[in-house]
């Protein structure tokens, strides 16, 4: 019965259940010396014996929630007040079942008990505690160092992506009246038609296909330091790999359509994608 329940202990693979029973005599390890203490032991992987421990110390909870329930229930109510106990009842006790401050009972992560008020193992319980807050101090030290470490490549991810932007990404980190640092846009690829490149040819349609050569040329050229910038992922080195091939392809028909042009109009062909382009292979 919960009433003989002297305490609920789990440590590793092992699960025990220490419970008073005046009609047997025995002497464990635990509690050398106390008479009519009675040691059941089982046996599993840790997950299950912690799950089998917790499963437990809910229903000694429960057991106690009902017990000082039914010690405040008067003899006759109205039924406002059993609907109001019912809801107190189902609400979740998390903090108990965490903490179990109220009951005089002690939980730990690695290994459980519940130790009852006036127990003797309340000593050898004292230093379990320390020793485990001592433990979780170390543990609480190493994330603080961790996440202190998280924040700073947060911040670089973030400063990169204001200079692909030209905006600071509200994901920034940002201290107790620390102002967002000011980060000018990184242009990648800019480039300017200059008006001496553009022949002054006196065939209009010949100026057409020459202007339109000169753009493709500076639009080659863009896809070529696109596609030769480190730190990139191999999809999207793939997929630039390939548009720069495109437009050096596309570069290629507007050469042969002019060279074309031009012989048919009597004039030699000219070779300024082969000189433009020497071949170089992308690293």
């Amino acid at each position: 019965q919960w009433k003989q329940l002297e305490n609920l202990y789990f440590r590793e693979k092992k699960f025990a259940v220490e419970v008073h029973d005046p009609r047997r005599i025995s002497v464990s390890r635990r509690t050398f010396g106390q008479s009519g203490l009675v040691v059941q032991t089982w046996y599993a992987n840790t997950s299950l014996i912690k799950s089998i421990w917790v499963m437990a110390i809910s229903q000694h909870q429960f057991y106690l929630d009902r017990k000082q329930s039914k010690a405040k229930i008067p003899s006759a109510r109205s039924l406002d007040d059993i609907a109001m106990d019912l809801t107190e009842m189902g609400t979740p006790k998390v903090s108990k079942l965490v903490t179990l401050e109220a009951k005089n009972q002690l939980i730990m992560a690695s290994n459980g008990s519940l130790i009852s008020s006036g127990s003797q193992d309340s000593e050898v319980s004292e230093e379990q505690k320390k020793e485990k807050i001592m433990e979780l101090k170390k543990k609480e030290k190493l994330l603080q160092e961790k996440l202190l470490q998280k924040v700073e490549e947060l911040k670089k991810i973030c400063l990169r992506e204001a200079e692909l932007t030209g905006k600071m990404p509200k994901e920034y980190p940002l201290g107790a009246g620390e102002e967002p640092p000011q980060v000018r846009r990184r242009v990648g690829t800019a480039f300017k038609l200059d008006d001496k490149l553009l022949p002054s040819e006196e065939d209009p349609t010949l100026q057409d296909l020459e202007s339109n050569f000169i753009i493709h040329q500076k639009l080659v050229e863009a896809a070529k330091k696109l596609a030769s910038e480190p730190d990139l992922c191999k999809n999207v080195k793939k997929k630039r790999k390939q548009e720069y091939a495109d437009a050096v392809k596309k570069l290629q028909e507007i050469e042969n359509s002019i060279n074309e042009y031009r012989i048919k109009c009597g004039k030699k062909p000219t070779q300024k994608s082969t000189l433009a382009l020497p071949g170089e292979r992308i690293p």
